[in-house]
């Protein structure tokens, strides 16, 4: 029987709040602690896929040779703000040697174990929160500018068949019976029928919060500063009002913002910000399917709500504090009707968001090696929609000393 304990999980978004419902499952009083709204921050603009087939971290080695091509457009895939370089550095050093072909192997070895258990634990969570009827389970098609590109991945697809994962190479009629609206000039693409996405992220993200809340969860809307320590032993957090919150438990899921409060207990991670932008065009007049990822163009289009389109994508290295780049954002749509000739932008709006990225892909989860009543939930980069329902879950299990079924080692927030 689990013992009850008050828990704090400092942030909301799709992680944090995931942590908060499982946890709240399991009996304990759970206090979520965000300046923003649940959901609002950076879950509220994320591509809204479960991308349950992306096992090969970042860092592999095919990205290295379409990096200089990237990096000549600067609206293009991939864009560095320069003055951030020399913090940024140790990171992109950390970022290379993650890719060297032995680490890979161990890294997409714990991505997978990660990654095979998604729907075991989004199912359940998605029918408890009542979210499954936005939940389409449709597919994705990741589309190559010929059969000479999609020869270049033809290993990365391989490695992923090897774990399990279904990736059919379609090409011609059968790609255009599997997505009719997509421009006949792409004929080659690798169609993944596991990969699954949503109406809208934030819809999702903020029904299990709703959920949460209903069953217990007690929202706080502020930040947290610092962590109160008595003899060494965290015993709650201090909120940037100044008011406390005392906590048996805390869990700390901040995203980008985690690095910080990881650093006041003495762990030194390499959490960089990899801001990504979107296009959301609610009238986009096209009957869109399946989850669309551009191979060379580093982006992806996604079904929403009501006929609604979202382009989203792109990475940018910088400050999680810089000004938005817009144009990062407003060029998606002119990429995207590459593949939809007929979308229609009228009433588009545009967003940027702060993803938490460490340089070997693999998340931040478990306990604080010092501190046994501090867990940590972050750095999914691409995959907090996808690893959300999975890392809670994992928490959960922890603070309730339970076994838990995941990589540990590749997860411990000293491996760096």
């Amino acid at each position: 029987m689990t013992t009850r304990k008050q828990v704090v999980v400092v942030g909301a978004g799709i992680v944090g709040i995931c942590c908060a419902a499982w946890l709240r499952q399991d009996g304990h009083e759970v206090v979520l602690v965000d300046a923003e709204a649940p959901g609002r921050s950076t879950s509220f603009g994320n591509a809204g896929a479960f991308a349950v087939s992306d096992i090969v971290p970042l860092s592999e080695p095919g990205v290295f040779r379409r990096i200089p091509g990237w990096m000549m457009d600067p609206l293009g895939p991939l864009a560095l703000q320069w003055r951030y370089l020399p913090s940024l550095t140790p990171w992109l050093l950390r970022f290379v040697w993650a890719g060297r072909r032995s680490k890979m192997q161990s890294l997409t070895s714990a991505m997978a174990q990660l990654l095979n258990r998604v729907y075991a634990d989004l199912e359940p969570l998605a029918h408890w929160a009542g979210v499954n009827a936005i939940w389409r389970r449709h597919g994705s098609l990741t589309v190559y500018d010929g059969p000479g590109d999609l020869a270049k991945d033809a290993a990365k697809w391989q490695i992923k068949r090897d774990h399990g994962i279904r990736c059919d190479v379609v090409e011609g009629a059968q790609l255009k019976s599997l997505e009719p609206a997509l421009d006949p000039r792409w004929q080659h693409a690798v169609h993944v029928p596991s990969w699954s996405h949503v109406d809208d992220p934030y819809v999702f993200t903020e029904g299990i919060a709703r959920k949460a809340m209903a069953e217990g969860v007690t929202q706080v809307p502020q930040s947290v500063s610092a962590f109160l320590l008595e003899q060494g032993r965290v015993i709650g957090v201090k909120l940037a009002g100044g008011d406390t919150l005392k906590a048996d438990h805390v869990v700390v899921a901040a995203g980008v913002w985690s690095g910080e409060l990881a650093k006041q207990l003495g762990y030194k991670v390499p959490l960089e910000s990899e801001r990504g932008y979107h296009a959301t065009l609610p009238n986009a007049g096209v009957a869109l399917d399946k989850f669309i990822l551009s191979a060379s163009g580093g982006f992806v289009i996604l079904p929403m709500a009501d006929g609604g389109i979202r382009v989203a994508g792109t990475v940018e290295l910088a400050s999680k504090d810089a000004p938005p780049n817009m144009r990062r954002a407003e060029v998606l749509i002119d990429k995207a009707r590459q593949y939809l000739p007929q979308l229609n932008d009228a009433g588009a709006s545009f967003w940027m968001g702060n993803r938490p990225a460490l340089p070997d892909t693999v998340p931040v989860i478990g306990k604080a090696p010092r501190h046994d009543n501090v867990s940590f939930a972050f750095g999914h980069g691409h995959l907090g929609l996808t690893l959300g329902a999975t890392t809670g879950r994992i928490i959960a299990d922890l603070v309730a000393g339970r076994q838990a079924a995941y990589p540990q080692e590749a997860c411990r927030i000293d491996r760096f």
